[in-house]
């Protein structure tokens, strides 16, 4: 069940595979090569899309706002790596996973809240997203210490300092410096 499928919505051909459950995951770029705000497709083949997939997006150079819908559960490995230019990232209540790599080397992006779902933020997932502010609402049970090289939001520094701590990351040399 898992043949590669191609599907024009919003103007762009999407590949996608179905998967096991009957979802369906973003496997590729879409076609064109999509500029400026993008939504991500809700469904695929009539099959609600759960996953974008590893590097399904990564290096879209003039990609600048993304909307991930409701349904989507699992942001891939990569899947928007070195997206230079994208500022703004919408993450849905539901997605419960962002996988290594997934924001890497974004240095556009300003802001980004990790919905309550979130219980897994991997290695390296913000990393080199300099100018970022994360807030994250609580649900977050694990993050990589490699995650995330940004500011925190206010009341946040302690949080991801314990998160860290529970990890088996040995926290007293860290520096976690709050914005206001």
């Amino acid at each position: 069940m898992n043949d590669k499928l191609i599907e024009t919505v919003g103007g762009y051909s999407w590949p996608y595979i179905i998967k096991d459950d009957g979802t369906a995951e973003i496997t590729g770029k879409p076609s064109p090569a999509p500029e400026g705000a993008l939504a991500i497709p809700e469904k695929l083949g009539g099959h609600i899309v759960t996953r974008i997939g590893d590097e399904a997006l990564a290096d879209c150079g003039e990609l600048t706002e993304v909307t991930i819908p409701v349904g989507v559960t699992s942001i891939g490995e990569e899947a928007f790596a070195r997206c230079r230019w994208l500022k703004d990232v919408a993450l849905p209540v539901g997605v419960t996973t962002i996988e290594e790599y997934a924001f890497f080397c974004c240095s556009g992006l300003k802001s980004v809240t990790i919905p309550s779902s979130v219980t897994i933020i991997g290695r390296y997932a913000f990393r080199d997203c300099l100018g970022l502010t994360v807030t994250m609402e609580n649900g977050v049970t694990s993050i990589s210490p490699t995650a995330l090289t940004v500011r925190v939001s206010a009341g946040d520094a302690e949080r991801v300092k314990k998160l860290l701590a529970d990890s088996g990351v040995d926290t007293s040399k860290l520096l976690l410096k709050e914005i206001q």
